[in-house]
């Protein structure tokens, strides 16, 4: 049997995996993403993302919880 991959992601992968995904789909010559990128780089990306594209409904909301539970971390700080 195969050992279980670990499917929990830090808050900083799932953010990183959602905008590298739409950056591929929507793409911004304006907006890069590295491999080294911080939470912070790939906010920055999310947020231009949802206001300057006609996002599908999913897609908005990926953003958004990743949106929510950022704001929790800093209200936890």
């Amino acid at each position: 049997m195969a050992p279980q991959k670990n499917t929990e992601s830090t808050l900083e992968e799932r953010a990183f995996e959602c905008a590298k995904t739409l950056l591929q789909k929507y793409q911004n010559p304006d907006l890069k993403l590295e491999e080294n990128s911080n939470l912070e780089d790939s906010y920055t990306i999310l947020i231009t993302l949802l206001y300057t594209q006609e996002l599908e409904t999913e897609e908005q909301s990926a953003i958004a919880t990743i949106i929510d539970e950022m704001k929790l971390l800093d209200g936890n700080r």
